[in-house]
């Protein structure tokens, strides 16, 4: 019975060892953040509930601002019909109808909202119509409509930045790069843009719009047709955002058999609270709370942009969005990974479980920018990528990926050294990522950026276990030993030299007290920094401590 007791008490002791993350005879830990694992988000229902159809009878209404010709309604969920009418038709239908499928709804309290009955796949069929109405002759018609998917671009100035830039040299430089691109600009596309801009917000009844989540989107905004035209305009306030057309471009390129609507919805120098739901703002952490910005005299309040921009898109059915972000919040990124679970978490809550986050990791910045120094906060753009990519490793986000850019960052003779020009790498790697993730075309072995899925210690070394490897880990230049690492050995961050093996990199490293990899503010060469997949996708920097 001794031994038998004796017996128990050491596998229970093996059990509870385990369970914390530590194998009890080799002392290894597996490192943890002490976040919640994230959790898959259930589907949506994406049919609507079936209800009776009734005929329209509204004498007045206006549809939502948001519906517009050569717009894209979503594929495969809920299409939704939305606007307002006088306190006078309360109580009277308004009815649609679309390839096929109809709704209807009745006006209370000034509004009405309704589905479609049923879901249709993506149609690139051209010279259909979404027909609104109400009695007999009064009707909208909203023409040439697709059917495909819609993603939101935002973020701050680097989500936002147009083909003509920041400074003055900066339009003729994109231009110069980006000129063949733009003549491929064609409304033989099925890409349709919805262009919001912060400048539109900076009056009277935009400051009102900015302090309450909005249910329609400003009067100025319309859906157009990616042309040249529209895509690069004629000035920075009518160009579309580089990333978002990029991403768009390539997403179709990959599967041109579904329509792509891309939204703007981002802001030159927002924090984070900005970009925020009030339901998310008020789990903030304090660090992050009352970070508002002021524009031509105008401070914009917490949530602002969300509320003007965002909000409005609750209906709508939104695939997916490319979020670059975190300049602004650089020096406090220490809370920034708790806070941006929050907004993520809250924006699947507001447009749908399933939504797809994609965030591009702050990128390698110049040393200038319109003849300012970025020095000082900017110093922090390190802790910020860590704390983009820690989110990932410990997987407290479902449905979150990471597009790395060091890489694409600024370059020699730029002009502009915050907001690098290279946003056509970043939008296609962003738009293949999607693409496997929710067309299946492609894997997200091959398609991924190489990331820890876990990382091992003891006292005499550190395994790093990566996903996204293609096949298996290398190096950039060729070299056995991989360029970048680094560990925390008392106090003090050491470089050094790895082996790969496989889809692993070992460091021997006696008593260190954490690792990173990629630690550099700015990469004029990626000589420093030479982990890849077996493709040659670079790593992402990130960084880790184990603690006692």
């Amino acid at each position: 019975m001794k031994y038998i007791k004796q017996a128990l008490l050491l596998t229970l002791a093996i059990v509870l060892v385990t369970v914390s993350g530590c194998d009890l005879f080799s002392g290894t830990k597996t490192w943890k953040s002490g976040r919640s694992e994230g959790v898959k988000a259930d589907e949506p229902s994406k049919q609507v509930e079936s209800y009776t159809l009734q005929e329209g009878t509204a004498e007045e209404f206006t549809l939502a601002n948001y519906f517009g010709d050569d717009m894209i309604l979503p594929r495969d969920r809920r299409i939704v019909v939305w606007g307002t009418a006088p306190e006078s038709q309360n109580g009277k239908i308004v009815a649609a109808e679309f390839k096929g499928l109809k709704g209807s709804g009745e006006i209370k309290d000034g509004a009405f909202s309704f589905a479609l009955l049923g879901t249709l796949p993506a149609s690139k069929e051209k010279g259909q119509s979404l027909i609104v109405h109400g009695a007999s002759g009064v009707e909208e018609e909203i023409k040439d409509v697709m059917v495909g998917d819609v993603w939101i671009v935002s973020g701050q100035s680097n989500s936002d930045l147009t083909f003509f830039g920041t400074v003055s040299p900066s339009a003729r430089d994109i231009k110069a790069l980006y000129g063949e691109y733009l003549d491929g600009a064609t409304e033989e596309d099925d890409i349709r843009l919805l262009h919001q801009i912060n400048w539109n917000l900076l009056n009277k009844d935009g400051s009102e719009k900015m302090s309450t989540p909005q249910t329609d989107i400003l009067r100025q905004s319309k859906w157009q047709k990616a042309t040249r035209r529209k895509v690069y305009g004629s000035s920075a306030t009518n160009s579309f955002s580089m990333l978002g057309y990029f991403f768009a471009k390539e997403l179709y390129t990959v599967n041109p058999e579904v329509p792509i609507g891309i939204v703007m919805a981002g802001c030159g120098g927002a924090p984070l609270d900005l970009l925020c739901s009030p339901d998310a703002y008020e789990k903030f952490p304090e660090s992050l709370k009352n970070r508002t910005i002021t524009l031509n005299d105008i401070t914009l309040p917490p949530c602002a942009i969300y509320n003007a921009f965002m909000a409005p898109l609750r209906n709508v059915g939104i695939a997916g969005m490319i979020f670059y972000q975190g300049e602004s919040d650089a020096g406090i990124s220490a809370d920034y990974p708790d806070a941006l679970k929050t907004t993520v978490e809250d924006y699947r809550t507001q447009f749908g479980s399933d939504l797809l986050f994609l965030n591009v990791q702050l990128t390698s910045y110049g040393f200038e920018s319109g003849g300012q120094l970025l020095n000082g906060p900017w110093e922090s753009v390190p802790q910020m990528r860590f704390a983009q990519s820690v989110v990932k490793i410990d997987g407290s986000i479902s449905g979150y990926e990471i597009i790395p850019t060091i890489d694409v960052g600024f370059r020699k003779g730029d002009a502009d050294g915050a907001h690098p020009y290279y946003k056509y790498e970043i939008g296609q790697r962003g738009a293949k990522m999607a693409a496997a993730i929710v067309y299946g075309i492609g894997d997200m072995e091959s398609e991924g950026y190489p990331v820890p899925s876990k990382i091992t210690y003891n006292k005499e070394e550190i395994v790093i276990e990566y996903k996204y490897t293609a096949g298996g880990l290398a190096t950039s230049d060729g070299q056995i030993n991989p360029q970048g690492f680094e560990i925390l050995k008392d106090g003090i961050w050491q470089l050094v030299f790895p082996v790969i093996e496989g889809n692993t990199v070992r460091i021997e490293a006696e008593e260190a007290n954490g690792v990173r990899y990629a630690s550099y503010l700015r990469y004029l060469s990626m000589d420093y920094a030479t982990l890849v997949s077996g493709n040659g996708h670079i790593a992402v920097p990130f960084s880790v401590e184990f603690g006692n």
